[in-house]
């Protein structure tokens, strides 16, 4: 970064160590600096630092901090999450030493706005007082020097000389810096003093009085030793491994009726110091120098050893050992605890002892002998992590981190567990969690929440600290550190096994013991390395995970024979959920090659009963059609339904629709619901608008997800997409009648189209325009011939201009055809267009001056009229005045597509008014239509016309139309295909209205498969009219597709008007049936082949042997089925179709139904053994031979598994050890039979070991 620029605004608050600092507002003689920091805020090589966070903070900001240097930041990084503080990681190397200024900046992303903080004076010092010991070997700190003013080592202090004073001289020793807190230890009793500045500037050692309290505290007779150490002002302390001086020896002559002190000893030798990292398992005694008296006492006097325990910064404490007899033989060794002598890890502690006599009344009481106690004083070791497989934490999953007891521990301290991340000069991230400590083993759940922030940031460090709230600088310690990441993995290996999983699922219910057992399928792993495993559940607690060595017992291709067993909540925690299941192996680093991780494949595998998927639904589908699907009804787009159970959260659905043409192609991902196991997905309109084609299209539905490494797929639902059933109609000129007067063109023709369903932009457009032309030739104009529509023609409709010179050229009485359609699936192919429907005008050339005819003799433009009211007919009276005979009245019945209904022609009669009959044939064919009525009136000279008057002719309900029924069946009954012999056969009786030239669609519908067109268009013949229609072949083998009890819709659909177009039908009423198929089961021959070993006295687990049974239930006829096997020694079948082998062999199993039917498959069982047992003691080669002697084979591990799953570790061969009649191993060494099979069930030993023999038997 260039210099800073000004100005700058101020932030609020200023950088500091994450790590707790030294207040040095508070220190003895002032400070220029007002904190510090020591080594213990660098650990691990990096100075974090804290920026809290700032006013409109905004991801991208920049940030950074300063150490002396305005210009150059010692770290720096960008927001990438928004935060309560951020932290920068500075490299301890490039810290300065002393006192430093320090400050931070923030350079805001989008306004480039700079803020800075306060500029603070920091002491920063790593150095050590008195520097680093060169003496390594020596039992204390050789750079620090002490000695006694006018008393050399060795020689005698009285009471005279205390009186006097007596003075310590301290060299002047590596850093002296003014607040060094110097801690002199005379005989046990600590004092302390601070360094002043004086003291550093003068000149020789520092002088340094004992107070006499102090002397007075420690031991009054025999030698008294002298030490001191030095911690600094932020914390730093003297030496490395040995803190203290080497001890200055005086002797004590203050006391003389005290007793000598007492010899303290390590594995029977003299000793004035503990090494607790290598003597915690010593023998620690103390000798005590006592007097012997005459005669011996009678009850013998008690002496009692009694510890001062002495630690920096704490009280001392006394403890008093129980009292011990005193044999009268001038003292015995007597035996210290190493739990006593933990407690002073870090100090020192002074041992006496007292003497009582059988009263209780002291005697005498000896010096003490001071010992200091070294070592590790803070035993932190890392945390423990679930689940990790090695470094490697599960992505998205809570992990539990767990805290080891530790030393020292208080249970009022506070504990916290810090999770840290960062590379130098950069950016970091932490998540802590503080409590109070309270007794070990503290457990703290992380959810993946609190991890998502270290997700793919790489490793971070696990670890914990305690404060014990003195507020020194040593009052802070942290613990040995774990390595994790989160989703980096790379996989290099196989996926792990997983016993009892089938087909991607684990069923408990097979799992009597709840246990599960992994194995690794790598044969590469070499002694040395290390296999960290991983069984992922739904929260910690249904995790594990674990790691093991390889050495030659597992390495290389004996690794995928060994299974290591999974704690039983892994199983139970899991049951309708999944686990995912990996492992890695570590390679050691060597003199040529790094160490590394190898990565697997993970393995998820689901918990709960076998999975079955329903076929997928569609909401909006007719509900008494199956698979019938009204475009009408999904305007606003389809719901599809996915239920199945033991959805579980991870099920990534893929929710496809596919129309027949591969045009409207849509595949929906969504997440699974476990609470309902039910999910909607919505197909938008404009993937359905796609699908639409004149005569409909097969949609197919479907979904898949991937459980484990495999792919689960549903069934297909197939559906018939029908058009939408009110697409507008073309109009010219807006005139929505079928007589069109040519006197009503002006200087314009305009041809509208309303805005339709499934409207959208790019949509192809075809629209022409035919009549006939006064001369009689062809009217033909294209006006769209696949044109876009428009974002206008979207808002709007469609509108385009006519030939109006061309119109005006129409023949009087002709019918004018405007067609329009649309390609949906946007292509230019006028065959994939559906249309509209024609809008046929019938053209009137000359204005009309006749009263309208009136229908059933009631007035009105517009009529609504029910069809079932004139079943006898109607009439349609013509009045008006001037009416006389010789007039030739002709009335026209005009249909929607212009088509004019045969009716008579009349002469006029003189009383002004006639009738025309109307047939209840046309009244039928009416059904549903708008009609135009109209008359013309034919004299000599000319041609009149009337107004016409408009009929909305009803509907006729389904209920009054005949059900078409298939063998001769009732509604509602069922269709026994095996009933029957070849195809099914329907009929459809006569119906109201029945004529020839009628059209007919019979189509049978079912759920999940494609309709059957059992009449398609069919045109009904004079024959039919009085027979109705018969002997309609109905395809058995479609029948036969459908599954078991399906049920069928037969939908008939016939034009009463005669039309050969399917949308002008009339429905009739639906029939249904319940079809049960002709009874079948699958012929192929069941091979049941799996190992299964066959004991009968042996106890068992209630498990059955895999591969050595199955089920097979039949589907059709007419239940209930009967099952039976011809050979029941070899393989036995139940009442449920469950096929058990006994023997090796063949068997025929049998089913048949009630109505006699019946049908068989083939059995053959083989692998099928018995374990035949000689309990005599023999060699591997004398009980080889015994097995061939009866015809045995040798135990394989199939056999060893099956015996576990099927007999449990209680089975007889586990007893004891047995040969297993296998071939050896090499180097004298052959298989034989653990009778500790939870540890491994197979183990080799010296091929001439006594032992018992076992083998395989076949059973026949």
């Amino acid at each position: 970064m260039s210099t800073i620029p000004v100005p700058y605004d101020t932030l609020q608050s200023d950088p500091y160590p994450d790590y707790p600092t030294v207040d040095l507002t508070t220190a003895k003689y002032p400070e220029k600096a007002v904190w510090g920091a020591g080594n213990s805020a660098m650990n691990f090589g990096k100075l974090s630092m804290v920026v809290e966070a700032w006013p409109d903070l905004s991801l991208g900001d920049y940030f950074d901090v300063h150490l002396n240097d305005p210009n150059t930041p010692a770290a720096s990084a960008t927001v990438a999450g928004m935060s309560n503080r951020y932290f920068l990681m500075v490299d301890k190397a490039q810290v300065p030493e002393g006192e430093v200024e320090v400050f931070s900046r923030v350079v805001r992303v989008g306004s480039q706005q700079e803020s800075r903080s306060s500029t603070q004076l920091a002491l920063f010092k790593q150095s050590l007082p008195g520097g680093y010991d060169l003496k390594v070997w020596e039992p204390w700190h050789s750079e620090l020097k002490l000695s006694l003013e006018g008393l050399p080592e060795g020689s005698s202090i009285n009471a005279g000389m205390v009186t006097k004073g007596v003075w310590c001289l301290i060299g002047k020793y590596a850093n002296i810096r003014q607040n060094d807190k110097i801690t002199i230890v005379w005989a046990g009793i600590y004092f302390d003093y601070i360094v002043s500045p004086a003291d550093v500037s003068a000149a020789g050692p520092l002088r340094i009085q004992v107070p006499d309290d102090v002397i007075n505290k420690g031991n009054q007779y025999g030698t008294v030793y002298v030490v001191f150490k030095v911690m600094d002002v932020v914390g730093n302390p003297s030496g490395g491994m040995h803190p203290y001086s080497k001890p200055y020896a005086v002797r004590a002559e203050l006391d003389k009726d005290q007793y000598e002190p007492p010899i303290f000893c390590v594995n029977g030798k003299e000793a004035l110091e503990v090494d607790l990292n290598t003597q915690s398992l010593s023998t620690f005694t103390l000798d005590p120098v006592l007097p012997r008296y005459t005669p011996k006492p009678d009850p013998l006097h008690m002496v009692t050893v009694c510890m001062r325990l002495s630690l920096p910064g704490q009280p001392d404490e006394i403890l008093r050992l129980p009292a011990v007899p005193d044999m009268n033989k001038r003292g015995e060794p007597i035996n210290i605890p190493v739990s006593f002598i933990a407690q002073a890890a870090g100090g020192q502690f002074g041992a006496w002892v007292e003497v009582h006599d059988a009263n209780g009344t002291q005697l005498g009481k000896s010096s003490s002998v001071d010992v200091r106690v070294r070592g590790v004083p803070t035993r932190m070791p890392a945390p423990q992590v679930t689940p990790i497989e090695g470094t490697l934490l599960p992505f998205e999953a809570d992990i539990t981190v767990t805290i080891p007891d530790y030393q020292p521990h208080n249970a009022d301290w506070i504990e916290s567990l810090v999770l840290m991340q960062g590379s130098v000069g950069g950016g970091g991230l932490q998540h802590i969690e503080t409590r109070q400590a309270g007794s070990q083993g503290s457990v703290f759940d992380l959810s993946k929440t609190d991890l998502k922030q270290f997700e793919y940031k790489g490793p971070f460090s696990i670890f914990y600290r305690t404060n014990d709230g003195l507020g020194l600088a040593s009052s802070i310690r942290e613990s040995d550190r774990v390595t994790a990441e989160i989703g980096f993995r790379m996989a290099d290996l196989p996926e792990p096994i997983v016993k009892f999983a089938q087909d991607g699922n684990i069923d408990p219910k097979e799992i009597a013991s709840s246990i599960l057992f992994i194995s690794f399928p790598y044969v590469g792993a070499s002694p040395g390395s290390t296999v960290h495993w991983s069984a992922v559940g739904a929260n910690a607690a249904s995790s594990d995970s674990g790691s093991f060595v390889i050495n030659t017992a597992n390495e290389g291709p004996l690794l995928p024979s060994l299974w290591i067993a999974i704690k039983k909540q892994v199983l139970l925690g899991n049951v309708g959920g999944s686990i995912r299941f990996s492992y890695s192996v570590q390679k050691d680093a060597t003199p040529t090659t790094p160490g590394k991780f190898l990565r697997s494949e993970v393995l998820k595998l689901t918990v709960g009963p076998k999975l079955v998927l329903a076929r997928p639904t569609i909401l909006e589908a007719d509900k008494l059609l199956p698979g019938q699907l009204y475009a009408d009804q999904v305007v606003n787009g389809a719901t599809v339904r996915v239920s199945y159970k033991s959805m579980v959260v991870d099920d990534d659905i893929i929710v496809s629709w596919k129309g027949e043409f591969g045009i409207s192609f849509v595949e929906i991902h969504t997440a699974a619901d476990p609470k309902t196991n039910s999910v909607d997905v919505r197909i938008p309109p404009e993937i359905i608008a796609l699908a639409m084609r004149q005569g409909g299209n097969s949609i197919t539905v479907q979904y898949r997800f991937l459980r484990g490494q495999k792919v689960r797929e549903s069934d297909p639902l197939v559906v018939r997409l029908s058009p939408v059933r009110s697409l507008p109609s073309p109009m010219l000129n807006s005139i929505d009648d079928k007589i069109f007067p040519l006197l009503a063109l002006d200087h314009e023709a305009k041809i509208t189209v309303d805005m339709w369903p499934f409207m959208r932009k790019d949509q192809r457009k075809f629209l022409t325009v035919t009549g006939t032309l006064t001369d009689g030739s062809k009217l033909q104009e294209t006006l769209y011939t696949a044109d876009k529509v428009t974002e206008d023609e979207v808002a709007e409709g469609v509108s385009v201009f006519a030939p109006v010179k061309r119109l005006r050229d129409l023949k009087e009485g002709t019918v004018l055809t405007i067609d329009f359609k649309v390609s949906f699936a946007e292509l230019d192919d006028p065959n994939t267009g559906v249309s509209f429907g024609s809008r046929d005008y019938r053209v009137q050339a000359v204005s009309p001056t006749l009263p309208a005819p009136e229908f059933e003799n009631k007035p009105g433009p517009v009529l609504s009229v029910d069809p079932l009211s004139y079943m006898q007919g109607a009439v349609v009276a013509v009045a008006y005045a001037g009416m006389t005979p010789t007039q030739q009245i002709d009335l026209e019945w005009i249909a929607p597509n212009a088509t004019i209904a045969t009716i008579a022609s009349q002469h006029g009669d003189s009383s002004g008014r006639i009738e025309f009959a109307i047939s209840p044939q046309i009244i039928l064919q009416s059904t549903g239509r708008t009609i135009s009525l109209r008359y013309k009136v034919t004299t000599s000279i000319d041609t009149i016309w009337s107004d016409p008057q408009v009929l909305t002719v009803g509907t006729i309900l389904a209920d009054n139309f005949p059900q078409a029924l298939i063998n001769k069946l009732a509604d509602k009954g069922t269709l026994n295909q095996a009933s029957y012999a070849g195809h099914a056969y329907l009929a459809l009786p006569q119906w109201l209205g029945i004529a020839p030239g009628q059209n007919v669609w019979i189509t049978l519908h079912s759920l999940g498969v494609a309709q059957l067109d059992v009449l398609k268009g069919y045109v009904v013949k004079a024959a039919d009219v009085t027979n109705g229609l018969a002997n309609i072949l109905v395809s058995r083998a479609w029948l036969e597709k459908l599954a078991n009890s399906s049920v069928i819709t037969v939908e008939v659909l016939v034009t009463l008007d005669g039309s050969a177009k399917r949308e002008n039908a009339v429905a009739f009423k639906p029939t249904t049936y319940k079809v049960v198929g002709q009874l079948r089961i699958d012929q192929n021959a069941m091979i049941l082949s799996g190992v299964s070993i066959k004991n009968a006295n042996w106890p068992r687990t209630g498990l059955s042997s895999i591969g050595n049974s199955a089920s097979r239930v039949p589907s059709g006829g007419a239940g209930p089925y009967h099952y039976s096997s011809n050979n029941p020694r070899v393989a036995s079948v139940d009442v449920s179709g469950y096929v058990i082998g006994h023997v090796n062999g063949s068997a025929t199993v049998t089913v048949s139904d009630k109505n006699g039917s019946s049908t068989s498959y083939a059995v053959y069982v083989s692998n099928v053994y018995t374990i035949v047992l000689n309990d005599s003691l023999m060699s591997w080669a004398t009980a080889k031979g015994w097995a061939a002697s009866i015809g045995g084979f040798s135990i394989m591990d199939a056999a060893i598994y099956d015996v576990l799953r099927v007999n449990g570790a209680g089975a007889p061969i586990f007893s004891r050890q047995f040969w297993t009649a296998s071939d050896p191993y090499g180097n004298g060494l052959a298989p034989f039979i653990n009778n500790s099979p939870n540890v491994g069930a197979v183990a080799l030993r010296n091929i001439n070991a006594p032992l018992p023999a076992a083998c395989l038997v076949p059973l026949y």
